[in-house]
């Protein structure tokens, strides 16, 4: 028996492996790199189900918290107090003063703006610049919740001359209400 070493002229019915086994060590070589790196997990943080708590007690009846409010019809309210136009911009003024006047004991002034869902944009927008025209240092909060509704279960007091709620702070220059001091 003997070996044909190519002494024959003529096409050749081999297949050429070199190829196909250097494709396929690579190939290997890839995998092997790749593998561990896809075994590692990726953190993902799940938020857990919060359980219902107390609601917040009442702040005490020295605290001045300001509300800002613009209703549907785009009136603005400071508390309890309708604001017109001309007159917001010197009666926020006043709530400054008062409220600067206990940060010493309460922190730096800060009022709270809450737009009715139906009032208009640029109502919205005119009353955050009236806010920020009235004095550059009030920090300003942004209600997202209904607070009166849903802490008492009962409606809002409709803004006007209905008096404060209890433990609410009397509106400057009301009776009964300190008198704001004029640090001039």
């Amino acid at each position: 028996m003997g070996m044909d070493v190519g002494a024959k002229k003529g096409p050749r019915s081999d297949i050429n492996v070199t190829p196909l086994v250097d494709v396929v060590l690579v190939l290997l070589i890839i995998f092997m790199v790749l593998t561990p790196l896809m075994e590692k997990e990726i953190a993902v943080r799940v938020p857990e189900e919060q359980e219902q708590t107390q609601p917040a007690e009442p702040p005490p009846p020295d605290l001045l918290q300001i509300l800002f409010k613009v209703d549907e019809a785009g009136l603005f309210h400071v508390n309890n107090e309708t604001l017109t136009d001309e007159t917001a911009v010197e009666r926020l003024k006043v709530w400054y003063r008062a409220a600067k006047s206990k940060e010493a004991t309460q922190g730096p002034p800060v009022i709270f703006f809450d737009a009715d869902d139906k009032a208009k944009y640029a109502r919205a927008m005119k009353g955050l610049d009236t806010i920020r025209d009235s004095s550059p240092g009030w920090t300003i909060g942004m209600m997202t919740e209904k607070l009166a509704a849903s802490a008492t279960g009962t409606e809002p007091a409709p803004p006007g001359g209905a008096p404060p709620a209890p433990g609410a702070p009397a509106a400057p220059g009301a009776p009964g209400a300190p008198a704001p001091t004029n640090p001039q």
